[in-house]
């Protein structure tokens, strides 16, 4: 890059994070950012240097922060560090060694040199005053500098000599934020919380005075990720619009000295007098006292609701009351679930065990309106079923895409319960059954705006099979690509599906299979599906009423699905239909309370051909609860 240049990452709610090189009015993508907790990062001699996240492939609530190196000339990256708890790095001006705040889970915070090829770690540079750092810089390879907070919170500029480790602080320690510093020459730039806004700030090493930057041209509130060069200064700036690059020459600037003192004095309570009455610092008045270690009870609070939660695995739609025990080794629900093709409801409680791997899973539903064909006629049941597994839960995610993995099986026991007129032809039928099943789902990052990623993929394989008194079988296999539409925010979904069971008739499993939308059905010997959606937003009211419910986004989808079954007469004739519906949905995205995001729609369905097994007419209307399963 020259020294005009500037680079930057493009964050918009169209798009998806991107690293981007500014030459005049000029535009370069270099590449598409990892995931990433803050989007921090630091550039020299043609590398970016920066952290990604990478969450562990077992347990959900261990994550880590990996070291990227990008080359802006041609766009490769690769990773220096594996399982590291890296964040805020900088590299030295020659390219040959990394700072980074090294941020373990044992709250023992410092900074590491590592090689900048390598990862491997150089040095670790003490912390005897148990700081907190931020946004390390090097200074001519020989110190460091870096924002740091002490363990009162308040905050300061720390200089630490590489070669004695000796530490001294630029500032007075205040509660005044911190951060983003950048060098340039004999000058060191900062983002300062000042009375009642964060200003730009600097420090000259030659003078050591500090001087509060006055610019032209503002266009928001606060100044935050300086870069500087001979002629210009330039920053971000928040606006009603997002974060906005601005940028003033260092001959309008006005340098404004700022005096020590004055830095102490200038906190604001922006207008929040409670923070100066008497107990406003009651936590300093608190004994120090050491209390005695016990063990804690694992069985306490095992069952603690908190949250209600819907989901889709089409054609199911479940509403849930979710609950989480302190330790967060066992997570239950409550359920509520219609099936939409076969029209069934169901009632269920789950568990999952997650402190020992696999997953241990245990529960027990009971769905009524259970239906299936005997001798071409249509039969009612309602089942009980208690049930206990296991699941492999692995998360495979890294870099730009999310990837997960779930294998398991579960041991089944059925009761039915037939109704009607076959209640004394078949009364009550018991069996135990063994259900196995295997997903996959793969993604891109999606942006704000977008309802679905650009490119992901998503497949289901399940295998029911009974253990004891029957014979047969039942395969399902399910699965979705998708893919950008005409524009940003469009997408396209291709969804396909097959079913196939055995023809011994003597068991009928719950099939999951997302027949065409606007039919009912029922569990046929052998079902294939495929299905196009075009989704795209209509627009964004981003607005809402009484804290209680916000709407965010009204999007629609055009539809067409076609459905093929193959069964048998009581004859023993074959039996073939076609069931194609076309339609369109209107779907609202909501947010309850300010904390559940709720999708709620209408959707209307034309029928193009008979539906044999429900209503008469070819117009369908329904009330559909659908969420996006992809919502990174």
């Amino acid at each position: 890059a020259k020294n005009d240049d500037l680079i930057f990452i493009r964050n918009t709610f169209k798009k998806i994070p991107e690293f981007i090189i500014r030459t005049g009015n000029k535009d370069r993508k270099i590449r598409t950012s990892d995931f990433t907790l803050d989007g921090y990062f630091s550039y020299r001699n043609g590398k970016i240097v920066y952290a990604s996240y990478r969450p562990d492939v077992r347990w959900g609530y261990r994550d880590y922060s990996d070291l990227q190196i990008l080359d802006i000339t041609n766009g490769n990256q690769h990773t220096i560090t594996n399982h590291s708890k890296y964040f805020s790095p900088d590299i030295s001006e020659d390219g040959q060694q990394i700072v980074a705040v090294n941020e373990p889970a044992s709250g023992k915070y410092n900074l590491h040199i590592l090689d900048a090829k390598t990862g491997k770690l150089i040095r670790e540079i003490p912390n005897p005053d148990q700081l907190f750092y931020t946004y390390p810089k090097f200074n001519n390879d020989e110190q460091i500098l870096s924002a740091v907070r002490n363990k009162e919170g308040k905050m300061s500029i720390a200089e630490t000599d590489l070669k004695t480790n000796n530490t001294q602080y630029l500032l007075p320690f205040t509660f005044n934020v911190i951060g983003f510093p950048y060098m340039w020459h004999d000058t060191l730039y900062f983002s300062y919380s000042y009375k009642k806004n964060d200003e730009l700030f600097a420090y000259t090493f030659s003078d050591k005075r500090f001087w509060k930057i006055g610019t032209a041209g503002e266009i928001g509130l606060g100044k935050y990720h300086p870069a500087v060069n001979d002629s210009n200064i330039v920053w971000s700036e928040f606006t009603a619009e997002g974060y906005r690059l601005n940028t003033s020459s260092k001959s309008k600037a006005v340098f404004q000295e700022i005096t020590a003192e004055e830095l102490q004095n200038n906190t604001s309570n922006f207008g929040i007098t409670s923070i100066n009455k008497l107990n406003s610092n009651l936590i300093y008045k608190v004994p120090d006292e050491t209390f005695p270690i016990t063990k804690y009870q694992k069985s306490f609070h095992l069952f603690n609701f908190h949250s209600i939660e819907p989901a889709i695995s089409d054609p199911q739609y479940t509403l849930s009351l979710v609950s989480e025990n302190i330790l967060n080794t066992l997570q239950s629900n409550l359920s509520l679930t219609y099936d939409r093709s076969e029209k069934f409801k169901r009632v269920g409680f789950g568990a999952t065990y997650g402190a020992l791997f696999p997953y241990l899973t245990s529960g027990v539903n009971y769905t009524i309106d259970r239906r299936s064909l005997f001798h071409s006629k249509i039969v009612y049941f309602n089942q009980l079923e208690p049930f206990a597994g296991f699941s492999i839960p692995l998360n495979l995610s890294k870099g730009r895409s999310f990837t997960y993995i779930n294998a398991g099986s579960q041991y089944v026991y059925n009761q039915s319960n037939f109704q009607a007129n076959y209640k004394d032809t078949f009364g009550t039928v018991s069996y135990s059954y063994a259900s196995n099943f295997l997903s996959f789902s793969h993604q891109i990052q999606k942006a704000q705006q977008q309802i679905f990623p650009r490119f992901a993929q998503a497949a289901t394989f399940s295998y029911k099979s009974p253990l004891t008194r029957y014979n047969g079988y039942q395969v399902l296999a399910t699965g979705n690509l998708y893919f950008p539409g005409f524009l940003n925010t469009h997408s396209i979904v291709l969804n396909g599906a097959w079913l196939k069971k055995d023809s011994l008739g003597q068991i009928n499993f719950s099939s999951g299979f997302p027949f065409s939308r606007g039919y009912e059905s029922i569990n046929f010997y052998r079902m294939y599906k495929w299905g196009i959606n075009y989704h795209f937003p209509l627009f964004h009211p981003d607005t809402g009423f009484g804290d209680i419910l916000y709407f965010l986004r009204v999007r629609a989808n055009l539809f067409y699905d076609n459905t093929r079954v193959d069964d048998f007469y009581s004859t023993g004739k074959v039996f073939n239909a076609q069931f194609r519906s076309t339609g369109s949905e209107i779907n609202f995205d909501t947010k309850w309370w300010n904390q559940v995001n709720v999708s709620f729609g209408v959707r209307y369905s034309y029928l193009l051909d008979p539906d044999l097994y429900g209503g008469k007419g070819r117009n369908r209307w329904e009330i559909i609860l659908p969420v996006n399963i992809l919502n990174k």
